[in-house]
C-alpha cells in the first residue's frame, strides 16, 4: 500500500507541476518593457520607481515583471539575454527597444529614459517579438525528469 501511496503523491506533484508552468507571460498584447526581478532585491525596488516616473510620462508603455522563480522565467530570461547580447549577472534585467540592461545605476537609468523615449517616438518592438521562436524550456525539461526519478525511486521502495 505505501509503494501506490508514493506512486500517486509524485505523479500529482508532476501534474500539478505541468499545470502551473503552463507559461509565464499569457497576455493578448505584447510588452514595451520587459523587467526580470528577485524578491526583496533593493536595485529592483529603485527600478520601480524609475519605472513609475516613465509610466506616468508615457501611460500607453506597458511594463510586465517577471520574478526569477516564476515557471518558464529563466528560460525566457536566458532566451532574451542571448537574444540582445548581455549576460544576466545581477538583478534587475531588463528589456526595452534594442537594449538589455543588466542592474541600475544613473548611467543605465539614463539608458533606459532615451530607449523609452525613442520607442515612444520611434516606435520598436517588444522584446517578446524580438524573439522569434520559442525559448527551450530547460528549467522545465530538468524539473520533469527530477520529478519522474523522484517518483520512480518512491516506486522502488
Amino acid at each position: 500500500m505505501r509503494r501506490n501511496n508514493g506512486f500517486v503523491l509524485g505523479l500529482l506533484t508532476l501534474v500539478m507541476f505541468l499545470l502551473s508552468a503552463g507559461g509565464v507571460l499569457a497576455a493578448d498584447t505584447f510588452p514595451d518593457i520587459v523587467v526580470f526581478y528577485r524578491e526583496g532585491c533593493n536595485d529592483c525596488r529603485h527600478l520601480d520607481t524609475v519605472l513609475a516616473d516613465i509610466q506616468e510620462l508615457y501611460p500607453s508603455m506597458i511594463v510586465s515583471h517577471i520574478e526569477e522563480q516564476d515557471p518558464g522565467a529563466a528560460d525566457l530570461m536566458w532566451t532574451l539575454a542571448t537574444k540582445y547580447g548581455i549576460f544576466p549577472a545581477t538583478f534587475p534585467i531588463t528589456f526595452v527597444g534594442d537594449q538589455g540592461i543588466v542592474g541600475i545605476g544613473r548611467s543605465k537609468e539614463l539608458l533606459l529614459r532615451s530607449t523609452v523615449r525613442d520607442c515612444v517616438f520611434n516606435g520598436c518592438d517588444s522584446p517578446l517579438e524580438v524573439i522569434s521562436e520559442k525559448p527551450f524550456p530547460w528549467v522545465t525539461l530538468v524539473t520533469i525528469v527530477a520529478t519522474v526519478l523522484v517518483a520512480v525511486l518512491m516506486l522502488l521502495q
